[in-house]
């Protein structure tokens, strides 16, 4: 596929459309608006908004063929440091052929592009199904939303739109949160001797996780286990000893990794330690109330994969690249996405790829070139046109 210049405009100003209405997660209700909205008037063969405010558009081929599914989150981070922006992070302009803005890499760009692509192709060539979801609450619950979406409108392969710099993400890494709870026994701290302090406890069994061994992997290089948050109760302490100390630990793991062994590694490192007996480790579950009032509910714990170089959307991805004159890079992506619930969870053949630079991500001046948002839009269509066709 070949953008002409109404294409590139046109994607560009909706990509600039997404980035003006802000969206955190739980608040996707404009943007999901304006994805329907979109969807609809690109002509798009039907057009669904599911209880948990997702929006899914659907371009049905003229010849049979497999699902192919394209998916980019609506929700974006919050803004914590406004006057470290150079520009409105709402704003939406183009500086020197770089689209600024909340989003604009992480990942409203990717979003604009998969939806316009699937409008441009030649639907007289194309074989099976193409899905474009717009889901909901993936920067505090990966993959949970795009699992509702699958259970809804299965697919044979998947592509995640998340930013890759123009490269073939092939392999993840999952995450989990695990909560450590410690037990200690409460008194007047004054006579801190008749009680038990949990957060001393709790500062020695840190000592012990940080002893834990990591792993590495030659593509995705080391796992990540590292204490994100620590409380202790009764809060305000003052004239208390506590009784109760908690910490949250986000994990990085690798692919291979189950729920058990992560859990065991975590009790194992306490065994023969005199608070072996007062302290707890649990996966986290995480409650994201969507814009629609729905939850979405699930264990933080999804599992890292690798990609199968054989595979049909694979193949498709390389060929679409290649077609599109975009220099062929395998990459191995370090953060966790939707592509997590895919693969990771639902071994669907699953592949990463999207305009944009993570490293630019989360933070002042986010930005996207804006060459990239069009040549990645040329890869969608092209990688939609192989469909069912590219064996």
């Amino acid at each position: 596929m070949k953008l002409n210049r109404i294409q590139q405009e046109e994607v560009l100003t909706f990509a600039q459309q997404l980035i003006r209405v802000p969206g955190t997660s739980g608040n996707e209700r404009q943007v999901a608006s304006l994805v329907n909205q979109k969807m609809k008037e690109l002509g798009y063969d039907h057009v669904h908004v599911d209880p948990y405010g997702s929006v899914i558009g659907v371009v049905e081929g003229l010849h049979p063929g497999p699902t192919l599914l394209l998916d980019g989150h609506t929700d974006v981070v919050p803004i914590h440091e406004p006057h470290q922006w150079s520009y409105d992070p709402h704003g939406g302009v183009v500086v020197d052929g770089k689209l600024m803005g909340r989003g604009a890499a992480d990942m409203k760009g990717s979003l604009a592009a998969m939806i316009c692509a699937a409008s441009y192709i030649d639907r007289a060539a194309i074989a099976g199904t193409i899905i474009v979801s717009a889901s909901v609450a993936e920067e505090l619950m990966p993959g949970r939303a795009l699992e509702k979406i699958l259970d809804a409108f299965p697919a044979d392969s998947v592509i995640i739109g998340e930013p890759t710099d123009l490269r073939l993400g092939f392999t993840e890494k999952g995450r989990c949160t695990i909560g450590m709870k410690v037990m200690g026994k409460i008194a007047h701290s004054s006579r801190p001797e008749l009680g038990e302090n949990a957060i001393y406890y709790a500062v020695n069994a840190i000592d012990r996780i940080k002893g834990i061994p990591l792993r590495s992997d030659t593509e995705l290089g080391s796992e990540v286990i590292e204490l994100v948050e620590i409380r202790s109760s009764p809060s305000p302490g003052n004239g208390s000893v506590p009784d109760q100390c908690w910490g949250l630990w986000e994990c990085r793991i690798l692919p291979g990794e189950s729920k058990k062994a992560l859990l065991d590694r975590f009790n194992n490192c306490q065994n023969d330690t005199r608070w072996q007996e007062k302290i707890r480790f649990a996966i986290e579950t995480i409650d994201v109330v969507c814009y629609t009032g729905k939850h979405l509910v699930g264990k933080d714990f999804l599992p890292g994969w690798k990609g199968d170089e054989n595979s049909r959307i694979h193949r498709q991805m390389e060929a679409a690249i290649e077609r599109c004159g975009i220099p062929l890079i395998h990459w191995p992506v370090p953060y966790g996405c939707n592509a997590l619930a895919s693969c990771g969870l639902r071994g669907l053949p699953t592949v990463v790829f999207g305009p944009g630079d993570v490293a630019c991500a989360h933070r002042p001046n986010e930005f996207l070139l804006v060459r990239d948002l069009w040549k990645a839009t040329e890869v969608f269509g092209s990688a939609m046109e192989f469909n069912g066709v590219l064996l």
